[in-house]
């Protein structure tokens, strides 16, 4: 194969079938055969460059394919929790104001009754007072000011004349005063509130008169509504027929879950206040299918209340 090459001049190398014939002064070969002292191994080639390695276009490297791409890397995303909107709070936002201002000024008259400390009705008190700054004479005059900075924006890219620009100054309007000993509130301020008025409710010594008077029941709610509603379903899961009591409490903290089965009576299967309540209890006789009864009432303030619902009932089989 060599015998057909003609030595190259010093420094040059061709390669052949992955060997390169090494050439010395003096030395001589014999025609059609490459002595196996003049033949190394190619040295280890240069890996051509790639796009991400810092080549440049004029550097006079070859290019060669496209780098493999990086491993995706999670952009995991941050779990923003809020609580559920209660159904005595205004769903429009001209409305909420009135409603912390309310909430704000109401609450101290009841912490002895409720056994509130004056830690935290101070603290809910200042929640409020904020709640009700931010989403009314704050928001408002934030976006009032808007408009100024689009025309700002507008004369600083395309305007004209000789005097400096200057940004627009933006006033402020006077924050709440706050309880004594407080001067800041943390975030989650409407959060808060909405726990407050769960552990209010679960008082004994609290009543509807206070509910009212503070605004967390819905007026409409709880003159319409004697009774709670509910509907039944049965789901099959971990060997069973579990019975699912999906209800409404109207803007009350509680609901008690009677039932009854066989020739039993009624027995209290619990009081809940998120629905639904899942009896989750085995038959009576496995393998035997049986009916069951349900019957509602409202629960407040430590005590049942309000009218009986209708009885409903379903076949439990497993």
């Amino acid at each position: 194969m060599l015998s057909s090459l003609a030595p190259q001049p010093s420094g040059l190398a061709p390669v052949l079938s992955g060997l390169a014939p090494v050439l010395s002064s003096g030395s001589s070969a014999a025609a059609g055969a490459a002595p196996e002292s003049l033949c190394h191994p190619l040295p280890e080639v240069r890996m051509m460059p790639r796009w991400n390695d810092g080549s440049t276009w004029n550097s006079g490297a070859l290019w060669g394919p496209a780098a493999p791409a990086s491993p995706l890397i999670p952009n995991p995303k941050r779990n923003k929790r809020t609580m559920k909107r209660q159904p005595y709070y205004p769903k429009l936002m001209p409305q909420q104001p009135e409603w912390h201002h309310n909430f704000a000024s109401k609450l101290p008259g009841y912490a002895t009754a409720l056994g509130l400390d004056t830690a935290e009705v101070n603290a809910a008190v200042a929640d409020n007072l904020l709640l009700a700054y931010a989403l009314g004479d704050w928001i408002t005059n934030v976006r009032n000011f808007a408009p100024s900075c689009t025309s700002a924006l507008e004369d600083l890219t395309g305007g004209n004349g000789s005097e400096p620009f200057a940004f627009p100054a933006y006033a402020a309007p006077t924050p709440p005063a706050l309880p004594s000993g407080i001067t800041e509130v943390a975030p989650g301020a409407l959060d808060r509130t909405f726990l407050l008025v769960k552990e209010i409710k679960g008082k004994k010594a609290y009543n509807e008169t206070m509910g009212l008077d503070l605004r967390v029941v819905e007026e409409e709610d709880a003159a319409e509504h004697p009774r709670p509603e509910f509907a039944l379903k049965t789901e099959a899961g971990d060997g069973c027929h579990c019975v699912k009591v999906r209800f409404k409490k109207f803007g009350h903290y509680a609901v008690a879950v009677y039932s009854k089965r066989g020739s039993g009576g009624w027995e209290l299967l619990g009081i809940d206040s998120s629905s639904p309540y899942e009896d989750d209890r085995p038959l009576l006789v496995a393998g035997q299918p049986e009916i069951r009864e349900y019957k509602l009432r409202f629960w407040d303030a430590g005590e049942e209340n309000g009218d009986w619902t209708d009885v409903a009932s379903i076949t439990v089989s497993l």
